[in-house]
């Protein structure tokens, strides 16, 4: 590791007796070693990044059924609304680790937990993303890393909209009616020829627009497939209007870029547009991202 930062988790009574728990019907002596310091690593995680403020969801997590830790060799960590890491247990005086094929798919992160001889202590040594079969400890990724890549995940997660979900009625929360954001005189009818969810968002851009609030109201209409008689692609509109005046400022930009990081589309504002806007469509599942920047501030 380029930096030596580890984190030592104290295994207390609540550790063990959580571990007594997930063996007490398990009769062979090395599963039942397995399942122990498994439970003993999923703990030691669970603490360290609930500490650094990552919202972990441990009842979600497979390494908490009786069943599931019998049948495989799994100590996964539910993280909420990212997916799952993998805590991976160190005896001693080792330097190395093997991923089973249980898990060596679908985890964020493969963290290590080194335990000392009398299991008191559990050391949190850094992650890998794609390991090999066997990991070597100095292979690993540090703990400011590993903090920095869940932290991006989480925030990207709360950002992110399933626009395909409204059609459903299921919009996400700081979405709001763009009648509780706009007068009917500012959005004129353009948004109320089809039938289609509109919501509307307020951006926070900071000082740069003196004091002049922007709202990103998006439009999605249904398109069906008239041969499958399913939905399969839905129109989307994006607009960027001001809030209680009546023009942007100048060189206000909006930007669509595909799952890919690419830009695909983009617009900015001149000198008394009322709002900016990109149209494009969209297959169900497919992932895009909406990007709203004026001078420095970048709202994705």
């Amino acid at each position: 590791m380029n930096h030596p930062l580890i984190f030592t988790v104290p295994l207390s009574y609540e550790a063990h007796e959580n571990a007594e728990r997930c063996v007490e019907s398990i009769k062979n002596p090395d599963k039942l070693k397995q399942v122990y310091l498994n439970s003993l690593a999923v703990y030691s995680v669970n603490y360290y990044l609930q500490l650094m403020g990552l919202e972990t969801e441990i009842e979600k997590s497979y390494s908490q059924d009786p069943i599931a830790v019998q049948l495989s060799n799994i100590a996964d960590l539910s993280l909420k609304n990212i997916g799952k890491v993998e805590c991976c247990p160190v005896l001693p005086d080792e330097n190395k680790f093997n991923i089973t094929a249980d898990v060596s798919e679908n985890r964020l992160a493969y963290i290590a937990v080194q335990f000392t001889e009398s299991l008191k202590q559990g050391t949190i040594l850094g992650y890998v993303e794609n390991p090999l079969a066997t990991v070597e400890i100095n292979q690993l990724q540090t703990l400011e890393d590993l903090l920095l890549y869940l932290s991006t995940l989480e925030i990207e997660a709360k950002s992110e909209s399933k626009l395909g979900k409204w059609l459903e009625g299921i919009v996400e929360e700081g979405w709001q009616r763009v009648e509780e954001l706009f007068t009917p005189q500012q959005l004129g009818l353009a948004f109320m020829n089809e039938v289609s969810v509109i919501r509307g968002q307020e951006l926070d851009l900071g000082i740069q627009l003196n004091q002049v609030s922007v709202a990103l109201v998006t439009k999605v209409t249904q398109l069906t497939n008239t041969e499958e008689k399913e939905m399969s692609e839905a129109d989307i509109l994006m607009q960027v209007r001001p809030i209680s005046v009546l023009n942007l400022p100048s060189e206000l930009m909006l930007q669509i870029k595909d799952s890919s990081g690419e830009i695909v589309l983009e617009t900015s504002s001149r000198e008394g547009d009322n709002w900016i806007q990109l149209a494009f469509s969209a297959e169900y599942g497919e992932s895009f991202q909406v990007l709203v920047s004026y001078e420095d501030a970048v709202i994705t």
